[in-house]
């Protein structure tokens, strides 16, 4: 039998077959309570009805939930396998990838070279007055945020991500979250109400933490059964969605691995309309608080973001394969320090960016070699019309075209 949605099965069956599905689901063998309480909403109102959250770990749930823990895996190999100088460049990109559709998902304006700045202030330890530094310094350590174990932690991730770009009219107005009335709205009708004052926020959200804590309840649907509830309660006026997802995230990171953790606001920016609609039919009155198919979709948007990391990954290290190919032909003799300073340079091009320039300092980091050799070095190298001088002050360099289409035609 196809398991179906309650909202579905309310208008194919009568009403004591609805019940009786209903009672089923709440009581088999593989259904889950939360103990986490919502409000019914229909048509933009809240409805008088209160449900208490559950899902049932269906096949299909169990087959995706497997599916997400095969991928990191793979993830993890395929990482492994990178060259060790460029797997914190590779994962910065990640982040920067996902903090603009963070951003994009809640209409902040930002560009990727805004989000690269920020990055380079924060490893520079440079003043933090520019824009999204706190932003890529909670992306960076995604891994590093530790559980939640009390309401003040989801304030302190609030100030510490998104404070500074929240207008004053919407600053938390209570102690820690806001005391006065919330909706969210798609432009044409109330999509959802928040808890509505800020003694019932920090209730909710203590229960929230109860329930993080929950072992009976699998990783993967306990972690999205909490993105839900906290943007259910939503705490705060403004930077829900964000710090939303930032907490699924760093939950996920310790799980899984922080590839797989900080692709999802970057899945869920490809596919909007599915994220909203999951999130908005779980307080319709028919479902009653099913939390099922959420999961699916949640894991799903999880899965697609993976396969694109394993994708992107693949693909780069069959280039990588023949880049090595190439700097190990008789062409380049005795070369030793040409080789590894081309390959730094080609192996940026591949894995970071196709358009990636490296300066003489950031390659003396890199290969562990005196300035005098890497100038020397890179001369050659322009020289044979390997690479090309794309700025003086600082002195920074590219692969060449000609070069690139050599090896990796397109």
């Amino acid at each position: 039998m196809k398991y179906e949605k309650l909202s579905k099965l309310f208008y194919k069956m009568d009403a004591d077959s609805y019940d009786k599905e209903y009672k089923k689901r709440t009581c088999s063998y593989g259904s889950y309570s939360t103990s986490l309480k919502i409000r019914g909403f229909r048509k933009g109102h809240l409805t008088n009805d209160s449900f208490e959250l559950f899902y049932v770990n269906t096949h299909e749930l169990m087959n995706l939930n497997n599916e997400v823990l095969l991928n990191s895996s793979k993830i993890s190999s395929l990482i492994s396998q990178l060259p060790k100088f460029v797997v914190k460049p590779y994962f910065n990109k990640l982040i920067i990838n996902e903090a603009q559709s963070n951003n994009e998902i809640e209409g902040i304006r930002s560009t990727k070279k805004e989000l690269k700045e920020a990055l380079k202030a924060l490893e520079q330890s440079e003043p933090q007055h520019k824009r999204f530094v706190g932003l890529m310094k909670t992306y960076q350590f995604i891994d590093q945020i530790h559980s939640f174990t009390s309401v003040h932690d989801f304030r302190k991730l609030y100030d510490e991500l998104v404070a500074d770009e929240i207008v004053a009219e919407d600053a938390p107005d209570g102690e820690l979250f806001r005391k006065g009335y919330v909706e969210v709205n798609d432009g044409n009708m109330t999509t959802h109400i928040g808890v509505s004052s800020e003694q019932k926020i920090t209730e909710a959200l203590e229960a929230l933490i109860v329930y993080l804590h929950d072992e009976s309840h699998p990783q993967l649907y306990r972690y999205m059964t909490a993105h839900y509830y906290y943007e259910y309660i939503h705490p705060f006026y403004d930077g829900n969605g964000r710090t939303g997802r930032l907490i699924v995230g760093s939950y996920l990171s310790r799980y899984l691995e922080k590839y797989s953790a900080i692709t999802f606001s970057y899945a869920v920016n490809k596919n909007k309309e599915k994220y909203y609609k999951a999130l908005e039919e779980i307080p319709s009155p028919l479902n009653r608080g099913e939390m099922t198919f959420y999961l699916m979709n949640m894991l799903e948007l999880l899965l697609s973001g993976q396969k694109g990391i394993i994708e992107d990954l693949e693909l780069n290290l069959m280039k990588l394969k023949r880049i090595n190919n190439y700097i190990n032909s008789d062409q380049w003799g005795d070369d030793k320090e040409e080789r590894e300073l081309f390959r730094i340079i080609i192996t940026f091009n591949v894995f970071v960016n196709e358009h990636e320039t490296l300066s003489v300092q950031e390659l003396m980091k890199i290969s562990d070699k005196s300035r005098h050799i890497v100038n020397k070095v890179m001369d050659y190298l322009e020289q044979k019309g390997f690479v090309e001088m794309v700025s003086r002050r600082p002195k920074s360099y590219k692969i060449s075209e000609e070069c690139l289409e050599e090896i990796l035609p397109s």
